[in-house]
């Protein structure tokens, strides 16, 4: 696993089609994802909460979901 992968604008977008929801989590703006293929687990995040709807999104590579 690449240690610290960053998607971002157009890529983003591209990326998020291939994965699988997992988890909203409401309170921190955070959507977890699955990419069946690889088992890669991906969390989207809104970095900039000073901006409308949080700034543009990010999907990072994570080793486990917080939850395990």
């Amino acid at each position: 696993m690449e240690k610290d992968l960053v998607i971002k604008g157009s890529d983003f977008y591209t990326k998020k089609e291939s994965l699988k929801q997992v988890k909203v989590d409401n309170v921190n703006w955070n959507v977890y994802y699955i990419d069946e293929k690889t088992n890669e687990k991906w969390i989207e995040e809104y970095l900039y909460p000073e901006m409308q709807a949080g700034g543009p999104p990010q999907l990072r590579l994570i080793e486990k979901f917080p939850w395990e």
